[in-house]
């Protein structure tokens, strides 16, 4: 979708308003290619500008601090298992991965791709190392692009374990009472991030008025409720209950850790954006292609 807005934009044709979605995306593609305007002008209600209504205050990713708004934070348990297959006791470190038992068995939304998939490998190439990174390949990973195969894979015991696939895409294997669950954080911890919730407004929108509607309906106390229950991703707002998000592989950062623990394990910003170049480049060079 990013591609097919920065298209158009390009091209002189304004469809869109406004889009949500990661950093990645947002950070190299609709701040980098300058075509959103800065947050602030869109933000109008008291219940949205007062930034005591806000976990951290008012944050955003891009490197001026202007031209997005992230919305939510949390940190992430993307490590699920097959309570068949997997017991959760035999996998408390990155380490455990290890063991041949698994080999064949891990699935891996594709790292060389953005999502859930390549934060995962950021944070372990930067706690664990290449090497851990190396051995853990000949574990014969099971690559995909595509979550819900990947899902449906760890739903009927083709996979033991997946990383990088959000609670959203097993909620309807969960609700049906499939042997699929969220794994504990593993004692190396794990990384902050904002989801799919990161918000920016176009340049030059069909409807600015409208946009401005929606923006401060999204970012009020109604939207937000919305938001979390229907993604399951917490907001940072602080009058929106997020403690159940944590039961689902989404555990929101208001909830459990300071600002400043936040600002040590977020790999969301451009501030890191050398790092996340680098582990992308790693999972390229280390991966079968």
């Amino acid at each position: 979708m990013h591609r097919k807005i920065s298209d158009e934009f390009t091209a002189g044709v304004r469809y869109f308003d406004v889009h949500m979605g990661g950093a990645l995306t947002i950070n190299s593609g609709f701040v980098a290619g300058q075509i959103v305007d800065p947050i602030e002008q869109s933000l109008l209600l008291p219940e949205v500008t007062d930034s005591k209504n806000w976990w951290g205050g008012h944050m955003a990713i891009d490197k001026e601090k202007r031209f997005t708004y992230q919305f939510s934070a949390f940190l992430v348990a993307s490590f699920w298992h097959n309570t068949k297959t997997a017991n959760a006791s035999e996998l408390r470190s990155y380490d455990d991965l290890l063991n041949p038992k698994w080999k064949g068995k891990i699935g891996w939304l594709d790292p060389r791709q953005p999502g859930g998939g390549i934060g995962v490998w950021e944070y372990m190439r930067k706690h664990k190392g290449e090497d851990y990174l190396k051995r853990l390949v000949t574990q014969d990973l099971q690559l995909s692009r595509d979550s819900r195969v990947m899902a449906e894979s760890l739903a009927k015991e083709k996979l033991a374990v997946t990383i990088g696939v959000s609670h959203y895409t097993y909620r309807s294997f969960a609700s049906a009472g499939l042997p699929v669950s969220p794994l504990p954080v593993f004692k190396e911890g794990t990384y902050g991030t904002a989801g799919s919730g990161i918000l920016v407004v176009i340049k030059n929108r069909p409807h600015p008025n409208a946009t401005k509607v929606f923006v401060n309906w999204l970012l009020g106390k109604e939207g937000q409720e919305v938001w979390t229950k229907s993604m399951s991703q917490p907001t940072r707002r602080r009058d929106v209950d997020t403690d159940w998000t944590a039961k689902l592989g989404s555990i929101a950062a208001k909830d459990n850790i300071s600002v400043e623990k936040w600002n040590e394990v977020e790999q969301i910003s451009a501030d890191n954006e050398a790092t996340s170049n680098a582990a992308a480049k790693s999972s390229r060079r280390l991966l079968p292609n």
